[in-house]
């Protein structure tokens, strides 16, 4: 199958670890998933889970409204210069973590840095990620309307199972649940936009890519694509979620997305 992914998509998804603090200096941590983007303007941006990065975000209750983002540390491969194979695990602290913004429609679910700065933990001197997504392949709006029910899509991540001696992330499989030509809603109110999927996401997926694989057969004709059936692989969002049984209250079998189109508001804004 020509999918359209290789070996290097597994790795723009970066671990990424929140340390908060309170008042009284008692600290949380939580972790997930987040990846690099490049803009229009060839910024690399980290884009992840609002959740990850507001610990008060959509809570029930108060008791974690007085907890402030105080570092962000993102687990990741760097990429040998001779090989290019990815070689080498370095914990990356995140150094402008203040300027993180957010869509006006508080129910997506997603947070973006442009232009990132990392640097190796206790060392000041900026470095770069080795391992984004190209502007070129994000859907846009229009996008969604080359989508369908059933296609298939794949995200990295760093779930339950990602692998623990390399500290590299795996890759998991599903389906498109919903029309993606319009924005989906478990609850009877208006979720942001939001796209359901057939497929297990599980905590520490949070925040992680999830592209529409490569569709069809390229049939060029000199110099022309022959074949209507043909799409190339995009990325079409960011994962936020799953939903759980009302009795038993395990996995579903749906997890959920925001469009691409979203993110593409705040790192092009």
């Amino acid at each position: 199958m020509n999918h359209g992914l290789n070996n290097d998509f597994l790795y723009v998804a970066y671990k990424i670890e929140c340390y908060f603090v309170d008042d009284l200096d008692k600290e949380k941590i939580i972790s997930g998933t987040a990846f690099a983007v490049k803009n229009i303007r060839n910024e690399l941006c980290l884009v992840t889970n609002r959740h990850c990065i507001d610990l008060d975000f959509k809570q029930k209750d108060s008791k974690y409204v007085n907890y402030k983002l105080s570092k962000v540390i993102l687990h990741s491969k760097i990429k040998d210069a001779r090989t290019k194979l990815p070689y080498q695990s370095k914990n990356w602290l995140v150094a402008n973590i203040d300027e993180f913004i957010i869509p006006n429609d508080n129910n997506n679910d997603i947070a973006c840095l442009i232009d990132v700065k990392v640097h190796k933990e206790n060392i000041s001197d900026d470095s770069t990620l080795d391992y984004w997504i190209p502007y070129s392949i994000i859907a846009n709006e229009d996008n969604f309307t080359q989508l369908q029910i059933c296609d298939f899509v794949a995200f990295p991540s760093y779930g339950p199972w990602y692998d623990k001696v390399r500290n590299a992330p795996i890759l998991r499989t599903g389906t498109i649940a919903s029309d993606p030509r319009f924005d989906y809603s478990w609850t009877g109110k208006d979720e942001g936009k939001c796209v359901a999927y057939e497929a297990f996401s599980y905590e520490g997926s949070s925040g992680c890519p999830v592209f529409a694989i490569q569709k069809g057969i390229k049939v060029m004709v000199n110099g022309s694509l022959m074949s209507g059936g043909f799409r190339e692989l995009m990325l079409i969002g960011i994962n936020a979620g799953h939903m759980e049984t009302e009795t038993t209250k395990q996995h579903s079998g749906i997890s959920y997305f925001y469009k691409s189109s979203a993110i593409l508001d705040l790192i092009d804004s």
